[in-house]
């Protein structure tokens, strides 16, 4: 077994060249899956998303972006043959607001892993009591804007950046998970037994968007 596969359960989800990938929340801790995506990127993709350059990742960005509790910072992670291919995370930045956040690793990017990881990350967010979701993007970051505008962050230009700020929504034709499973998987522990037959016998394909 891949040493980056531990023994949690999943939500699967169909991508749009016919591929799939299995989602899960990100456990506390978990610094080596996040290492795994940042180590994936190009210089270009963690610009993008760190919006300075990135060419290593400190130990102290290391613990905080591995430092989820699952109700004041939620991290979900994307993986396909076993390898961690992306993150997305929300942190809330008052009671009802959240800063969003997510990357692909450059080998997958176009295959709508993003798209689904944001997907189940707002899923949560709006059960956890998140009314507005923020976000900032470098301008010209097309497929990240269209994302964003998607689950309903509207971007403005602020002081050479694309800043945004919205009422978190899935559009319900348009999902690529499951958002049943999505739900029964982030309120069980990783580990259970129960869940994992939740979210398997739950699955179901759903319409693909097109998505960078």
């Amino acid at each position: 077994m891949n040493s980056h596969v531990t023994s949690h359960v999943h939500v699967n989800v169909r991508l749009e060249d016919g591929g799939s990938a299995l989602l899960r929340p990100l456990s506390s801790g978990e610094v080596s899956v996040v290492e795994a995506v940042f180590e994936g990127m190009s210089s270009q993709s963690r610009h993008r998303r760190f919006l300075v350059p990135m060419p290593r990742l400190p130990g102290s960005h290391r613990r905080a972006l591995a430092d989820v509790d699952g109700d004041r910072h939620v991290a979900w992670v994307a993986l396909v043959d076993g390898e961690p291919v992306g993150l997305c995370r929300y942190v809330r930045t008052s009671h009802a607001t959240a800063e969003l956040a997510f990357e692909v690793v450059d080998a997958h990017q176009g295959r709508g892993i993003g798209s689904a990881l944001v997907d189940a990350v707002v899923t949560v967010a709006r059960e956890h009591g998140i009314a507005y979701l923020e976000a900032t993007v470098e301008p010209g970051n097309l497929a990240s804007e269209a994302l964003l505008s998607r689950v309903g962050i509207r971007l403005r230009p602020a002081d050479g950046l694309l800043e945004g700020r919205g009422e978190p929504r899935v559009a319900p034709s348009g999902s690529r998970v499951n958002r049943r499973a999505v739900l029964a998987l982030a309120g069980q522990p990783a580990s259970s037994s129960s869940t994992a037959a939740a979210t398997s016998s739950s699955w179901r394909s759903e319409p693909c968007l097109a998505t960078s």
